[in-house]
């Protein structure tokens, strides 16, 4: 059986790793080049499980790739993490089984943290001499070991893989710069029409308030003519409170920059919001894995940001079904480096709502965009702008049905 397997089985392989290889130069999409990438491991060999793990240099941990439906979404390994350290230095894949002295030589959490995973084999990610990401495979769906071909034909291709996957992140990191760079000089831009806009519009609508409060007197109160007036009176504070919005955006007060605890302004922000919270049945989870916490920031205005996404958070979770309960995960951890003496920290919240359509996520910053029934569609446009004024920066990520993740990124001097 095995001679006639092995001719067919071998131009098969060649030919996985052909497509592969052409595919490298036709995918510039992360998430698609991945998604190519796992679906040719399992073609290779097939296995129980497979995870991927990629460094994430914001935070220079190894974080799983979209892996929701597992259960393990929020596994990762630290760079400092003897699974990696041995990796880096060995540069060769690691067969847990023929290997327990180094199984043994891992942390107690690295250990549990594999068995969870159903771990078999252990692939380093290896780019100039830097260990880029892992690859995790569970064991082989027949039960049979792995053959020394096998092995062979996944080292060629994870070397290809590990090459693509680095260059199709830069490429992400790159197109991410430029398009917050774009966003920056279009909503300074539109921040200018505004306030001209706002000026010329507030001028006149004052009087015709004044004037509509003056004429209602001469109506008495349940008529039909005193309730026409009263929904014009209505009507012209909805348009006051938008020329109100369109002044903060535009026009947005000076930071009052004091020492400020972001996990203590999150903890008030909660409170503030307590009842809603409980009403819509959301469950707050609330990690931190940075020991120090504070900034330097206006401390009202970071507040106003956090409360905004929070309360937009709530309304994407509105419509779970009963089957998909309600979470909000918020953290706080340290970020890459800015400079000697500064580094990000990165503040999270990630609800599991309808999420964003892709191509909305581009807008969500723009001034008047908005998804909802009722709303301006300034919050996020002023959210923007604050964080921009404290030398931070505002990220989003989204998939459709299953959640949105937005991440401040804020300096925080050491």
């Amino acid at each position: 059986m095995f001679h006639l397997f092995r001719p067919h089985r071998e131009p098969e392989l060649k030919q996985l790793l052909s497509e592969f290889n052409r595919s490298l130069m036709l995918i510039a999409d992360k998430q698609l080049l991945i998604k190519n990438f796992i679906a040719k491991v399992k073609q290779i060999c097939p296995v129980d499980s497979i995870h991927l793990f990629l460094l994430d240099s914001n935070t220079e941990k190894y974080k799983l790739q979209d892996d929701s439906s597992s259960g393990n979404s929020g596994f990762f390994f630290s760079n400092k993490d003897r699974l990696v350290s041995w990796l880096s230095v060995n540069e060769r894949p690691l067969l847990l089984s023929e290997n327990q002295d180094v199984l043994a030589y891992l942390s107690v959490e690295e250990q549990e943290k594999l068995s969870s995973l159903n771990s078999t084999l252990i692939y380093p990610l290896n780019v100039m001499n830097h260990i880029s990401g892992m690859l995790i495979l569970g064991p082989k769906s027949n039960g049979k070991k792995f053959t020394d071909k096998e092995l062979e034909i996944l080292s060629l291709l994870l070397g290809q893989a590990a090459f693509a996957i680095e260059h199709a992140s830069l490429y992400e990191m790159q197109s991410d710069r430029l398009k917050r760079m774009y966003r920056t000089d279009r909503l300074a831009i539109l921040g200018e029409l505004a306030a001209g806009a706002a000026h010329e519009i507030r001028n006149p609508l004052t009087s015709i308030h004044s004037t509509i409060q003056y004429l209602s007197r001469d109506f008495d109160a349940n008529t039909e003519k005193r309730q026409m007036m009263d929904e014009l009176l209505s009507e012209t504070e909805r348009i006051n409170k938008i020329v109100q919005g369109l002044l903060s955006f535009a026009r947005p007060s000076k930071l009052n920059t004091t020492e400020v605890e972001l996990q203590s302004l999150i903890n008030e922000v909660l409170i503030l919001i307590k009842r809603t919270l409980n009403k819509q049945q959301i469950d707050v989870q609330f990690e931190y894995f940075a020991h120090e916490t504070t900034i330097m920031a206006d401390y009202e205005q970071l507040k106003q940001v956090c409360l905004n996404i929070i309360l937009n958070a709530i309304e994407a979770m509105k419509d779970n079904e009963a089957s998909k309960p309600r979470t909000l995960i918020i953290s706080i951890e340290k970020g890459n480096a800015i400079d000697t003496r500064t580094h990000y920290l990165l503040l999270s919240f990630e609800d599991n709502g309808n999420g964003i359509e892709e191509k909305d996520i581009e807008n969500v910053f723009n001034p008047f965009f908005t998804t909802k029934e009722e709303g301006t569609g300034l919050g996020l446009a002023i959210c923007y702008g604050i964080i921009n004024r404290h030398q931070g920066e505002i990220e989003v990520r989204s998939t459709l049905g299953r959640g949105t993740c937005f991440t401040l990124k804020l300096p925080q001097h050491v």
